[in-house]
């Protein structure tokens, strides 16, 4: 969970500096919010795992994730982005459960978090087309993806079903930073381009104002 929590740790410095805290309130997340749900977040972490008869169940990288995606969908309803949450959760899910099913078996558990983090939270960024619609998909698909590579490893191979993992939690908070890293990047760079261009244009009239001929008859007489 090394991932996850550094990147957690990340965002808590973040929004005590007040970096972050303007990303929050575009989900609609009040500043001390935030602060309780990181917070809460890396507190899952340290809560070990329980069974549930033959299942084996993760609260950072299950239930959080799980109880999250609620949340975040309640959030999304209220400002009519649940239709892009459930299409970029689709997208999400099959890329996740592509990269669990591919290249999981023949990889460590760091390189499938990292290939599934940032091609998930891509995905998410290509999709939702907003912040709080990418992080719904996320918190939402990998947990529920998770599930579907499970019963496909019983089925295939007889493997116990676990509910989650520490790589599971990394990915989902790798996925999450990530898209929401992207949303801030280019919305930055449109920023500046879009205050480039007014600038240039004010230039422009301003020149088109100043009229050199205007003056020479003053000068020719």
């Amino acid at each position: 969970m090394v991932i996850g929590l550094v990147l957690l740790g990340l965002t808590a410095l973040m929004l005590f500096l007040g970096v972050a805290k303007k990303v929050f309130q575009n989900f609609g997340v009040p500043y001390l919010a935030a602060f309780v749900l990181v917070g809460a977040l890396i507190g899952c972490a340290f809560i070990p795992s329980f069974s549930i008869g033959s299942a084996r169940i993760s609260v950072a990288g299950f239930i959080a994730p799980t109880v999250f995606a609620s949340v975040l969908f309640f959030l999304a309803v209220r400002r009519r982005e649940a239709w892009r949450a459930l299409v970029s959760m689709t997208a999400v899910l099959a890329v996740y459960v592509a990269v669990r099913l591919l290249i999981d078996p023949i990889t460590s558990a760091t390189v499938t978090v990292i290939v599934a983090g940032f091609l998930c939270g891509a995905v998410a960024y290509l999709t939702a087309k907003t912040e709080l619609a990418a992080l719904a998909a996320v918190f939402a698909a990998l947990p529920v993806g998770d599930v579907i590579s499970g019963a496909v490893g019983l089925f295939v191979s007889e493997t116990p079903i676990a509910l989650g993992s520490a790589a599971v939690f990394d990915a989902v908070i790798l996925a999450a930073v990530f898209s929401v890293v992207l949303y801030e990047t280019v919305a930055a760079i449109k920023r500046t381009m879009n205050a480039r261009a007014r600038r240039s244009l004010a230039e422009a009239e301003a020149s088109e104002e100043f009229d050199p001929n205007e003056y020479k008859r003053y000068f020719d007489e």
